[in-house]
């Protein structure tokens, strides 16, 4: 990096795009910008049509409606809304559809309770898309932007984190530590796969120091896949639990610990 400086890249959440997760990450950064380069960048696919007004308020994204702007991106889609129509199944029956049925559609996330099916979120998706996008461009920002000690990521852009340092070499021959907020085990099979070594007992990541960091809060990402995500890593993961949601928490004690551990060399 920069003359002494360790060189760190961001991967943004589902929806966002570098320029808001700079945003969001500004207060965690703060204290270990005389130490840290943080490179951020966009994911290679758009997230538009997914976009929707929490993520206005909850990501500081714009739609992207406007020429100059990137909008929202994801590093991978999920195949499941690929299809035109939703399956035979969820559709509901004819116009009297009973209550219950309509309770069953909207908790099963296929619909929202007017027969109309809600896309399916990157932790939900058992089918993932595109990934051979992510692959070469995090490759040739690797060889652009590199060589980097650390990665960041948060949500879908920690998933992808650990699924780069699992296997993409120009990433995983440099890196020694990875910061994860509300990262996920991705539920598709072969994703999963990738981040377990042959005999799917350890991880399939090595020597890279990793914490986690997750909140009680969050509805998103449960506990379960963030320790999941944890397995990954072969050397001892750190979990950092906090009391917010699904989100970049930004209290005093995380700043110091993230401060520590970025810097512990």
């Amino acid at each position: 990096g920069m003359e002494g400086k360790l060189k760190v890249l961001c991967l943004h959440g589902f929806t966002q795009n570098a320029e808001t997760f700079r945003a969001k990450t500004g207060s965690v950064r703060k204290n270990l910008k005389s130490k840290v380069e943080f490179v951020f960048v966009d994911a290679p696919h758009s997230a538009a049509g997914f976009f929707d007004e929490a993520d206005r308020s909850a990501l500081g994204t714009t739609d992207g409606a406007d020429e100059d702007q990137v909008g929202p991106r994801a590093w991978w889609l999920m195949g499941e809304n690929d299809a035109e129509d939703p399956p035979e199944a969820t559709k509901p029956a004819d116009e009297k559809t009973t209550e219950g049925v309509r309770a069953a559609l909207a908790s099963s996330n296929l619909g929202d309770g007017n027969g109309k099916r809600l896309p399916v979120r990157p932790a939900q998706s058992t089918h993932m898309r595109g990934w051979e996008a992510t692959e070469l461009l995090l490759r040739e920002t690797a060889a652009a932007l590199g060589p980097f000690d650390g990665v960041l990521g948060f949500s879908q852009g920690a998933s992808t984190a650990a699924l780069a340092l699992a296997t993409i070499p120009e990433l995983r021959d440099t890196v020694k530590f990875a910061v994860l907020f509300s990262g996920f085990e991705p539920m598709d099979p072969n994703a999963a796969a990738k981040l377990r070594d042959s005999d799917r007992r350890g991880g399939a990541v090595r020597g890279v120091r990793s914490l986690h960091v997750h909140g009680v809060a969050d509805r998103m990402v449960t506990r379960q896949r963030a320790e999941a995500l944890m397995g990954a890593f072969e050397e001892l993961p750190e979990l950092f639990s906090h009391e917010g949601g699904h989100g970049v928490p930004s209290t005093k004690p995380f700043r110091e610990r993230l401060k520590q551990f970025v810097l512990q060399g």
